[in-house]
């Protein structure tokens, strides 16, 4: 049976690609909390990488800002906008979690 892709726009996903970027920045959820703005130390945007909230379009805006995103790639998932070596670096980490993902199935 065909997987459905999953919803670009849901909670979870939002969050698995803040953590991509964050981890393609190479910074940590405190320095990602204080590029977006954010007075925590680092729970709000713990919250918004686990899927527990969706990130504030004010937040977003911020991080377009700071580390040069896009409104397309925070809620959406499109990578077109975004500078070539962030791509670039995104897009190896998602090859490497999928083949994560990929070998842990294999040997179930």
């Amino acid at each position: 049976m065909p997987r459905t892709p999953p919803d670009p726009t849901a909670l979870e996903e939002i969050g698995i690609r803040l953590q991509l970027t964050r981890e393609a920045l190479g910074h940590t959820q405190v320095m990602m909390a204080k590029l977006m703005g954010s007075v925590t130390n680092g729970q709000a945007w713990e919250n918004y990488e686990s899927g527990r909230r969706r990130i504030s379009i004010d937040h977003a805006l911020k991080l377009c800002q700071t580390c040069r995103l896009t409104l397309e790639w925070i809620y959406q998932g499109q990578l077109q906008g975004l500078p070539p070596d962030l791509r670039a670096s995104i897009e190896q980490l998602m090859v490497r979690r999928e083949g994560h993902l990929t070998n842990r199935k294999s040997r179930s």
